[in-house]
């Protein structure tokens, strides 16, 4: 016979006694005495089974990868791969490989700022181009960045035009006969806070920039639309884009306490800030970055403040009167100090166009500063990545 029992077929068949026919009698346990010295712990509450405490999860890992990972950072690829560019590649071709030189510094350069740049994150990143004076090269940088990014990081990016008023994204992008702005957009918003939503239809309110590898959000070509567009606004949109694109660079207007520039600086993980090396653009930048400071003391939240020690600067070739060396260099100190890194971006005429941007006319000096303010804010949001992970993990 099986014994393989269901339960209740063991208590059908539960043993039976011949001898004992009359029921069990039921006694009454007496009262529980407390002593002023607890007696020894009784046999049976030894030998109980005590529950097993909780295993936590966020426990670190028993294998860390402190040293091995530091092992496989020396496989560089980069190191290993022959030379591309340079004399080193030159040499390299016309003895058909028999002559292979070591990559030269500048390239090795460029490679590691490459890398960097098609570093994932461990959730959407948003850049904010941010400047309170006019014509020193919002638009124009974030273009820039969002080629940069798109070309060569492989991942989904958008250039979004916050500008308060009417902004110039729609003027210095090709517009690839669309006229849909941010405001169509947020007429059928609705539609896109679904589950059902899809990259395709949300598409169709973006201009992809065909070989630039990046799509944007223009401002409407209406002010009034635009001064409608607030805090609440800004949010929903951003909870959107969110979902389909992995970099979002944000290019703002000149109004710092405008309700969508407020909006955004929130949620920002990277600051850049645009100048040109002129007395009344860097004071416009510092007034904003003092702004930030105060409003960090002011909450309480370290946020602002921390944007601005980690803020990347791109100083712009402006037109106009030339400053001279003696000035530029005051000016360049002011500014380093309360920033992480400024780059200078060479002039260009494809970006003074005063029209579309094509990145394939930008020449190599330009194409080469952009992968470098990139990469940087490329370091800057891996650090703002792996702090949140911290927070996150530490909860």
């Amino acid at each position: 016979m099986s014994t393989n029992w269901q339960g209740s077929e063991r208590k059908s068949r539960a043993p039976i006694s011949l001898t004992d026919t009359e029921p069990e009698e039921i006694t009454t346990e007496p009262a529980t005495i407390i002593h002023a010295v607890p007696d020894a712990e009784p046999a049976s509450a030894a030998t109980e089974t005590k529950p097993e405490p909780a295993v936590d999860h966020r426990e670190a890992p028993l294998v860390s990868g402190r040293r091995s990972a530091a092992v496989l950072r020396k496989e560089n690829v980069n190191d290993q791969l022959p030379p591309a560019t340079g004399w080193q590649a030159f040499l390299r071709a016309v003895s058909f490989g028999l002559i292979s030189p070591k990559v030269g510094a500048a390239e090795l350069a460029r490679r590691a700022d490459l890398s960097a740049i098609q570093r994932v994150y461990s959730r959407p990143m948003q850049i904010m181009v941010a400047q309170p004076l006019g014509g020193v090269g919002k638009t124009m940088c974030s273009v820039g960045l969002g080629s940069t990014f798109g070309i060569h990081s492989g991942q989904q990016t958008l250039v979004w035009d916050n500008n308060e008023m009417m902004g110039t994204a729609g003027v210095r992008t090709n517009a690839n006969d669309s006229t849909r702005t941010v405001w169509d957009l947020l007429n059928v918003l609705e539609s896109f806070e679904t589950v059902t939503a899809r990259k395709g239809e949300l598409s169709y309110y973006t201009r992809h920039q065909g070989n630039n590898q990046f799509s944007v959000l223009v401002a409407d070509e209406d002010a009034d639309r635009m001064k409608s567009i607030g805090a609440d606004e800004f949010n929903r949109i951003h909870t959107v884009v969110s979902r389909f694109y992995d970099t979002i660079i944000v290019d703002t207007g000149n109004n710092t306490r405008s309700a969508n520039w407020l909006a955004s600086i929130d949620v920002t993980d990277q600051l850049v800030i645009p100048t040109t090396l002129k007395r009344n653009a860097v004071v416009s930048a510092l007034r904003m970055i003092e702004q930030l400071e105060s409003m960090s003391e002011r909450t309480g939240n370290p946020h602002y403040k921390d944007l601005v020690s980690n803020a990347v600067v791109l100083v712009t070739q402006g037109g106009g009167a030339k400053v001279s060396a003696a000035e530029q260099a005051e000016l360049r100190e002011n500014l380093s100090s309360a920033v992480r890194v400024m780059i200078d971006i060479p002039y260009d005429g494809a970006l003074d166009t005063g029209s579309i941007i094509d990145w394939q006319l930008v020449g190599d000096p330009a194409r080469r500063a952009f992968e470098r303010a990139a990469a940087e804010i490329a370091e800057g949001l891996l650090a703002v990545d792996r702090a949140t992970a911290t927070k996150t993990t530490n909860r």
